[in-house]
């Protein structure tokens, strides 16, 4: 890339001397400190997670607790973020690891992400998750006893031979095997370099568009279809070819600015795309014959849809958000891990207590959707207060000065 397109808001002086005679050498930009727009991406994407399992809680679907009011039209409201949304956070885990890497060894950025992921998995699945399967048993009736009881059956020899459920962590477990996976790349720069400028000719210009989505039809319609999604780490085809690629996308792609370029060029194609795809998608579950022709026709919106809004996401969020660093950033970036750990026990006991009063829809979906972010939070102001509570909850043990350049995010 020459001097006469460096980045849009990126001055010459933010970059080291010896990379400005051309850059890098490789065709990547050095990035200057975080990347503000990721860090947003991120929180919103965790934010929206959790008002997608507020609404699992009035969808028809077997979740782990239901409320007495339920709704039919939830099966197409999800479709709004399901198709892309882990997607898009799996893919800013791989740029997170990426920029890492740019100023830490191998070893340090696996052992400093796992040393983050680790403590956390851990802890969450001796304490918090068992609190979400007990009330989830006890909900529909096929255990009386008490928390303790119920812990012990889970971790006995019998229980571990049946498998420990993991809940909501599954996405920590993936993200810890795709880490692992990234070794060689953070081993052998040569081989990272190699494959960023493969990719990015790849995908340069219309094909940015248009290859990605055509990885995740082919995935949706083949895989998808034969195999379903598990959110289980063995077997699950589908899950590792769109979370597994998007990591990897992620991670060989953050530092190419040509990249970036690419899809702030085609942020408003893509949006356009994805405000077609969408009220389809929604046509199609809805329908009773949306499933017709092997579900090829369905599943073909839902890959497009997805790949669609990442693109626009991302290109928005890379125009306009770089740059976008503020305090309450800072603070969200802190606490984002914890809440995410904390909210779905947060919600299923919210929804086990509140249940009992029979409140009006409205209010209940107010109040559960209060109670699970403001408990999420106040839970991590407690636990990041407590050092050594911080590890268990995805937090350093003991905080860092906000707006360096750490991307040592856990998630």
């Amino acid at each position: 890339m020459s001097l006469s397109t460096w980045p849009r808001g990126l001055s010459r002086g933010d970059v080291p001397a010896q990379d400005q005679a051309g850059a890098l050498a490789d065709g990547a930009v050095r990035q200057p400190g975080r990347r503000a727009d990721l860090d947003w991406i991120r929180v919103s994407a965790f934010g929206l997670l959790i008002l997608y399992h507020v609404g699992l809680v009035y969808s028809p679907f077997d979740w782990h607790i239901r409320s007495t009011h339920t709704f039919d039209l939830m099966r197409q409201a999800i479709l709004v973020t399901q198709p892309w949304r882990l997607t898009l956070l799996f893919l800013v885990s791989g740029a997170a690891l990426r920029f890492m890497s740019a100023s830490r060894t191998a070893g340090a950025v696996v052992c400093g992400r796992l040393a983050r992921l680790g403590p956390s998995l851990i802890f969450g699945i001796l304490v918090l998750v068992p609190i979400q399967s007990w009330i989830e048993a006890m909900d529909k009736g096929f255990w009386s006893g008490g928390l303790v009881g119920w812990w012990r059956q889970e971790f006995s020899l019998a229980g571990l031979r049946d498998g420990t459920p993991v809940n909501h962590l599954w996405f920590l477990v993936y993200i810890c095997a795709y880490t692992s996976v990234a070794i060689p790349l953070l081993l052998r720069p040569g081989w990272t370099q190699a494959l960023e400028a493969w990719l990015e000719r790849s995908l340069g210009g219309w094909r940015l568009l248009v290859i990605p989505a055509v990885w995740l039809i082919v995935a949706r319609c083949w895989l998808f279809y034969y195999f379903g999604l598990t959110n289980q780490l063995i077997g699950d085809w589908y899950g590792h070819a769109q979370s597994l690629a998007a990591f990897l996308f992620g991670f060989l792609l953050a530092r190419r600015e040509a990249v970036w370029q690419g899809l702030e060029r085609y942020r408003w194609t893509a949006f356009s795309v994805a405000c077609l795809a969408l009220p389809l998608a929604m046509w199609q579950s809805a329908h009773p014959g949306g499933g017709a022709f092997h579900e090829i026709p369905r599943n073909t919106v839902f890959a497009i849809d997805q790949w669609a809004v990442m693109v626009a996401i991302l290109g928005f969020g890379s125009r306009h958000l770089r740059r976008a660093s503020t305090p309450l950033l800072s603070y969200l970036n802190q606490a984002v891990f914890p809440c995410y750990l904390a909210h779905q026990t947060v919600l299923v006991a919210a929804v086990w207590l509140i249940r009992p009063a029979r409140l009006p829809a409205a209010l209940e979906v107010a109040s559960l959707v209060a109670v699970t972010f403001g408990g999420s939070l106040a839970i991590y102001e407690g636990v990041r207060r407590i050092g050594w509570m911080r590890p268990l909850w995805g937090l350093k043990p003991t905080p860092r000065r906000a707006g360096g350049r750490d991307y040592s995010a856990a998630i």
